[in-house]
């Protein structure tokens, strides 16, 4: 896409873009916080961290190994097929 876009790719960081991803970490711990002047901060700063949380439930039914999940449930299929029809579970797919 980079080359596409002609600009240079995230491969630049590192070898073979391996040092991506403590890039973008470092620039995004270095960047001013915003938040409206109209808006309840603490609202505002939660509302990333409960969509975050919200998509890590649907990872509660899911057997990883045998005997290792973390909610046996009896319905986990028809769970997990509830979580994805949630609104905020888009950025999952």
């Amino acid at each position: 896409m980079a080359f596409v876009q002609r600009r240079k790719g995230h491969d630049v960081v590192g070898s073979f873009g391996l040092l991506q991803p403590l890039a973008d970490g470092f620039k995004l711990i270095l960047k001013e916080p915003i938040s409206p002047s109209s808006a309840n901060f603490s609202l505002f700063r939660m509302a990333p961290m409960a969509t975050f949380m919200l998509s890590l439930v649907a990872w509660a039914v899911v057997p990883f190994d045998y005997g290792m999940v973390l909610s046996d449930l009896n319905i986990g299929l028809l769970y997990l097929f509830a979580m994805k029809l949630s609104p905020y579970q888009r950025a999952d797919c």
